[in-house]
């Protein structure tokens, strides 16, 4: 990976990965939700909360999935979005950003071997706070000991890409790839991935 390129730190559900929208034989979506919002926030995620997570919902769904069944039936009604990672890659090093929970993470790095894509992955339970905190992005940068200028933050949520912006790192706001490469182009007008 080449040091010259700038950085695209991207956030991984609703960006890298993007639900298909409905629920298979073992995954209720509705009912993830709704369980989401009882056990808390990913800081709360990991140690205790997966067993308490996959109790309620094994019980809530009439199930008695393990917590490996659940990621894969999980991972298998999302999709991987390649061409993006592709369009970034040209142009780009790639560094994931997320907020995701470390039982979740652990599965999908190695489904879908983030090492062989990814340069860098920081996650919301290694910085205790989440991305909607701004002091997380100041912690980011002084762990990566880069220059903000050559980053761009692609994210879905709009508070964590003005979070983003507010310590000098460049902001999109994910909805489509067809978008983002116009919002690269206005960005970042030497690149290829415009």
């Amino acid at each position: 990976m080449s040091p010259d390129k700038k950085i695209a730190l991207l956030d991984l559900g609703g960006v890298v990965f993007n639900s298909t929208g409905e629920s298979s034989k073992k995954i209720d979506w509705k009912i993830i939700t709704i369980l989401n919002q009882k056990h808390g926030t990913p800081l709360n995620l990991g140690g205790d909360f997966f067993p308490l997570f996959m109790s309620d919902y094994n019980q809530l769904t009439n199930q008695t999935l393990t917590g490996i069944e659940f990621l894969t039936a999980v991972f298998d009604t999302l999709e991987i979005n390649t061409d993006l990672i592709k369009l970034l890659d040209k142009d780009y090093r790639i560094f994931i950003l997320s907020d995701n929970y470390r039982e979740n993470i652990e599965y999908i790095s190695k489904r879908y071997k983030f090492s062989n894509w990814s340069e860098k992955q920081y996650y919301s339970f290694d910085f205790k706070m989440e991305k909607n905190n701004s002091y997380f992005f100041k912690t980011l940068l002084k762990k990566l000991n880069e220059d903000p200028n050559n980053m761009i933050f692609i994210d879905d949520y709009d508070v964590n890409v003005e979070n983003a912006k507010e310590v000098g790192i460049k902001g999109i706001l994910y909805t489509t790839n067809k978008q983002l490469e116009k919002d690269l182009l206005k960005l970042d007008p030497e690149t290829s991935s415009g």
